[in-house]
């Protein structure tokens, strides 16, 4: 019997200095027990809330889902909230946008109401200089003539078909004491009426002085000549510069004026 103790009292020294190596002893040692599963931390810094927790905001002064409770509603003209939680800083509006325009109907802004740009009235009459104290341009209306005279021309010159009666634009030329001249102007007569023009431009009482046909072609013609002829100008640069004034060849009228041009140069 004394032998059977100390056989169990051997035994119990040698498992409590060894340790006991039975399965269910190993499992119950702290390192081995089942630990619960813990996910990699996210690696984006914008964390999402995970599944099933809702989004939407706590009515104010209730404690979300979270625990969170939601301050109370700030004041759009001071910053700091009604209660005692953390002051929330707002940034400064910028210039022109809505939150800096003022919140009366009608007052300006900041810039101001955008201004209408000022349209200036067309002139009666509108004329090209072609050179010094010598314009030229359409037929003048009756304001135009009240122009021509406020601007400081001193004479008109008109160039006419054949047979056109001139006594209603000289009466209001000389009601406006305005110099006229009306000189002739046809295919037939072109060679008179380019010697006529050229003496009534160069005299210097009638400058400056305002010259229009009865049409385009005709002031054309005119013009053509006198810088050929007075400026000495070559073919290419006289047409460059008549063809505004209504310098053309086109048409049968056209035709006929270009024929009676060159037997002018002809003769110079």
């Amino acid at each position: 019997m004394i032998r059977k103790l100390l056989l169990v009292a051997v035994t119990a020294l040698l498992v409590g200095a060894v340790g006991c190596r039975h399965r269910c002893c190993h499992l119950n040692h702290p390192a081995n027990r089942p630990q619960p599963f813990l996910p990699d931390a996210p690696r984006n810094p914008l964390l999402l809330p995970p599944a099933g927790v809702p989004t939407s905001p706590a009515p104010e002064g209730q404690p979300g889902p979270s625990g969170f409770t939601p301050p109370a509603t700030l004041d759009p003209l001071n910053p700091a909230p009604k209660g005692n939680g953390p002051q929330v800083l707002f940034p400064d509006p910028l210039p022109g946008g809505s939150s800096s325009r003022p919140t009366q109907p009608g007052a300006p802004g900041i810039l101001g109401a955008p201004v209408k740009p000022e349209t200036a009235e067309p002139p009666k009459t509108a004329y090209t200089k072609v050179k010094d104290g010598l314009f030229a341009g359409r037929k003048p209306t009756l304001d135009g003539f009240d122009a021509l005279k406020n601007a400081g021309f001193r004479s008109v010159v008109y160039l006419h078909t054949a047979g056109t009666d001139v006594s209603a634009i000289k009466d209001m030329a000389a009601t406006r004491g305005l110099a006229f001249h009306a000189i002739e102007t046809t295919p037939e007569s072109l060679a008179d009426a380019s010697t006529e023009f050229n003496r009534v431009v160069a005299d210097r009482r009638n400058r400056p002085a305002y010259v229009f046909g009865e049409d385009d072609l005709r002031a054309g013609a005119m013009w053509y000549l006198h810088l050929r002829t007075v400026d000495s100008l070559g073919d290419d640069v006289a047409r460059l510069r008549a063809k505004p004034l209504g310098l053309s060849d086109q048409g049968d009228e056209g035709r006929v004026f270009a024929l009676a041009i060159q037997r002018v140069l002809e003769t110079k």
